[in-house]
């Protein structure tokens, strides 16, 4: 697989997502599925899983941290 980039302007900002795909047509015909997509919530934090894990650590306690300071 492969990461294609696609950008798109709302409201005058630009803005730019990715799509993994095996190839670009593939990538554009992901791309016309989003009209079918759902929203499944907010990112909170991305987690390094190949790493090691002193960073898988610290993105999970900033995580946590995050989270905490929300409430």
């Amino acid at each position: 697989m492969k990461t294609y980039l696609f950008s798109y302007s709302y409201q005058g900002a630009e803005s730019v997502f990715e799509i993994r795909a095996e190839s670009a047509e593939d990538a554009k015909r992901r791309v016309m599925r989003l009209q079918h997509a759902t929203l499944d919530g907010e990112l909170m934090a991305k987690i390094p899983t190949n790493r090691g894990l002193a960073p898988f650590l610290s993105a999970a306690l900033r995580t946590i941290s995050s989270m905490l300071s929300r409430r």
